[in-house]
């Protein structure tokens, strides 16, 4: 009998191992594999900067207009310590803020391409903040055919906080989609719920283990 039990019980523990694994690789490895994809688009920038040399400021134009491309070509630049090499025109809160949640939606986890269409809606200051000093920004965003999410239409995506006395980058530990129709709640009321969200998440990281 003890056998017996012995046995389902590692039975169990193995399909429990079995599933952190997979869940491990869905979010951790396919992800890598996503955000890799986009940074060999600019990896003519990197090995510029791998030579000693300063990439052609076309090419830097080119990355930073591309919203898929931004992103990676900042963090690229920001390896190197050549932030400063990143286009003017683009380094602003709203650029940035696009491209970090359109590196959130490629993930395969979520939509798992760029999206087709992604345009700013409104800035919201974070939930108990003065306005003015931590913003959220609400995009819209859609999917064309034959993508899963084209039948859904335009829907909600929230890129922040940002601190905005802070040097402008793509980071945020709030950048995120619920999937739901843009119009099915107010700008604060999608900000209101990614933030608590974000906000429960980053308290159990920061919670200490025992």
């Amino acid at each position: 009998m003890l056998k017996t039990i012995a046995i389902a019980a590692g039975l169990l523990l193995a399909v429990v191992l079995a599933g952190l694994v997979w869940l491990y690789y869905r979010a951790v490895v396919r992800g890598q594999k996503a955000y890799a994809t986009l940074a060999r688009r600019v990896q003519p920038v990197a090995d510029a900067l791998t030579r000693g040399e300063d990439p052609a400021p076309a090419l830097l134009l080119q990355f930073a207009r591309d919203r898929e491309t931004r992103k990676v070509l900042f963090d690229t630049l920001e390896r190197f310590q050549k932030v400063a090499l990143f286009p003017q025109e683009f380094r602003t809160w709203e650029y940035l803020a696009e491209a970090d949640l359109v590196v959130w939606l490629n993930h395969p986890n979520e939509l798992g391409v760029p999206p087709s269409e992604i345009e700013l809606v409104a800035r919201v200051p974070e939930p108990g903040t003065a306005s003015g000093h931590s913003t959220y920004f609400v995009f819209r965003f859609r999917s064309a055919e034959p993508h899963w999410a084209a039948k859904d239409g335009w829907m909600a995506g929230v890129a922040g906080p940002y601190k905005m006395e802070s040097p402008v980058v793509p980071h945020a530990p709030g950048t995120f989609s619920r999937f739901e129709p843009i119009d099915s709640r107010s700008p604060e009321e999608h900000v209101g719920l990614v933030h608590e969200a974000a906000k429960r998440f980053m308290d159990s990281a920061a919670a200490p283990t025992t």
